[in-house]
């Protein structure tokens, strides 16, 4: 009887304890997405100033993902898709996934509107672009220390987002996450 007590109050605690704990798992896992996603773009940042030449991350829309990509400008007119397809941009290493590094994390937003990063005002639809950095969706980062502008955004889909943000004169990059209950972006 008491080994039956202790069982179901076990239980009791697992049960009222799991979704607290998958959410956190899952925020972790946005955050350290995001976190690998800032640092490819400081490497990059990096390379095009020691290597004296345009370097940039591509992100294209395949089978239903984002698929990333980092190029090296190859013929001195920056990094573009034509010189990307031709292969004058010269491919830095394999293209890679969110989803196959990080488990039930991809580029996107919740399933609900948000706010938009500080500054910018209005809100973000579900189903916005999480990839905001123009058209091509090539990041380019120059020997300058310069780079696009724009914003990533990292999502579990229902309970965690997180935008890394690149202000383009400086390159400097920025990681805020969206507190779901208190409804604002935090650095």
């Amino acid at each position: 009887m008491e080994a039956a007590l202790v069982l179901f109050l076990v239980a009791l605690l697992v049960a009222a304890t799991t979704p607290a704990l998958v959410a956190a798992l899952s925020r972790g896992r946005v955050a350290a997405a995001a976190r690998e996603l800032a640092q490819e773009m400081a490497r990059l940042r990096s390379e095009a100033i020691v290597s004296r030449r345009n370097a940039a991350m591509r992100l294209t829309w395949s089978q239903g993902r984002y698929v990333y990509a980092f190029f090296a400008d190859g013929d001195g007119d920056g990094v573009r898709a034509e010189d990307i397809a031709s292969g004058r941009d010269v491919l830095l290493g394999s293209p890679r996934d969110l989803t196959s590094r990080y488990e039930g994390v991809d580029f996107g937003l919740l399933d609900v509107p948000i706010p938009q990063v500080p500054p910018n005002p209005g809100t973000l639809p579900p189903a916005s672009d999480p990839v905001r950095f123009g058209r091509s969706d090539i990041i380019t980062f120059t020997p300058h220390g310069t780079s696009s502008s724009g914003t990533l955004y990292v999502s579990d889909g229902t309970s965690a987002v997180a935008a890394v943000v690149l202000f383009g004169g400086t390159g400097r990059i920025r990681i805020w996450r969206f507190d779901r209950q208190r409804w604002i972006w935090t650095r």
